[in-house]
């Protein structure tokens, strides 16, 4: 990153501190969501190259899977796993229009989500940026959106049901549908039709069950990074109902944020970078990353989002 790249950022996240200071996430129309499940553990980083993926945080576990599709030969085709950014700005936005759609009455079908008559418009709701080529945003968004809604999320979750100890696993196709008439190499161009996705039942309702709230601005402004977008909303949650200082060792937080960064020092180094601009922005935050043993937080009423807002 250049001098000049440096600036720019340092001018964006005071930027972003100020207007977060000044308006609530809800007055300014900028309220974002995500399931609690999926801040239990996280999506990958970089490209695994493989067809599978999993994630464990205690006795929590994540497994993700690659769609596919029969080929012209008969062989299987697999749109590879979702990775980095993109994915995970997609799913708080579908999770947000899912939230959206659950408070309009008017709405009969909350489970299609309407992405706008073009592309430009969407990537710039998104904060992706709308440029072509084969690292810029719309290419990116293309590929990962097809890897996104191709996928299978496997959920393992140990608890009491019915009254009985035991494990709840549900597998979960993300969607049941996309429509894209966008053509991407006219971004600003308008479709003669209606973009949407239709989320799958069970995905639908992983997104509802307690949602945890979040700010756009902030999503926006630390967007470069997959890890400090997974630390962001992993805070959001867990300050949420923090009632008492907890101490989390950074081999625990290295297994459910950074499972693609094997060195624990290099992980802890790169998790302080990033709360150093997360705690710029969200004042008040009450943490402490400078032990060695771990990440130690403590209760705090300045939440990013007021537990007001939350959805019942």
């Amino acid at each position: 990153m250049t001098k000049r790249e440096r600036e720019t950022q340092v001018t964006k996240i005071a930027r972003t501190a100020a207007d977060v200071w000044m308006v609530p996430a809800g007055e300014a129309g900028e309220m974002a969501f995500i399931s609690r499940i999926l801040v239990q553990a996280f999506f990958p980083h970089s490209d695994p190259k493989k067809p599978g993926w999993v994630r464990k945080n205690g006795d929590f576990t994540l497994t993700l899977k690659s769609g596919f599709e029969v080929s012209e030969d008969g062989n299987p085709k697999f749109f590879g796993l979702p990775y980095g950014t993109v994915p995970r700005l997609m799913l708080a936005w579908l999770n947000s229009e899912v939230i959206h759609n659950l408070n309009d009455e008017k709405n009969t079908q909350p489970h299609i989500i309407y992405l706008g008559k073009s592309l430009s418009d969407f990537l710039e709701k998104i904060g992706i940026g709308r440029t072509g080529g084969k690292t810029g945003g719309i290419t990116r968004f293309k590929k990962q959106a097809e890897k996104l809604f191709h996928a299978e999320i496997s959920v393992n979750c140990p608890g009491t049901y019915a009254g009985q100890k035991g494990i709840a696993k549900s597998d979960i196709k993300i969607s049941d549908g996309q429509f894209f008439f966008w053509d991407t190499r006219n971004p600003e161009q308008q479709s003669l039709f209606n973009n949407y996705i239709k989320l799958s039942e069970p995905f639908y309702q992983l997104l509802i069950n307690t949602p945890v709230p979040m700010d756009w601005r902030v999503l926006k402004v630390i967007k470069q990074s997959p890890m400090a977008l997974d630390l962001y909303m992993w805070l959001t949650h867990r300050m949420s109902y923090l009632n008492k200082h907890v101490a989390i060792k950074w081999e625990t937080l290295q297994q459910q944020l950074g499972g693609d960064v094997e060195d624990i020092h290099k992980f802890r180094q790169q998790v302080r970078q990033h709360l150093k601009k997360i705690s710029t922005i969200w004042q008040g935050l009450k943490m402490d990353a400078s032990k060695p043993d771990a990440l130690h937080l403590y209760p705090t009423s300045a939440l990013t989002i007021p537990t007001k807002t939350f959805p019942s």
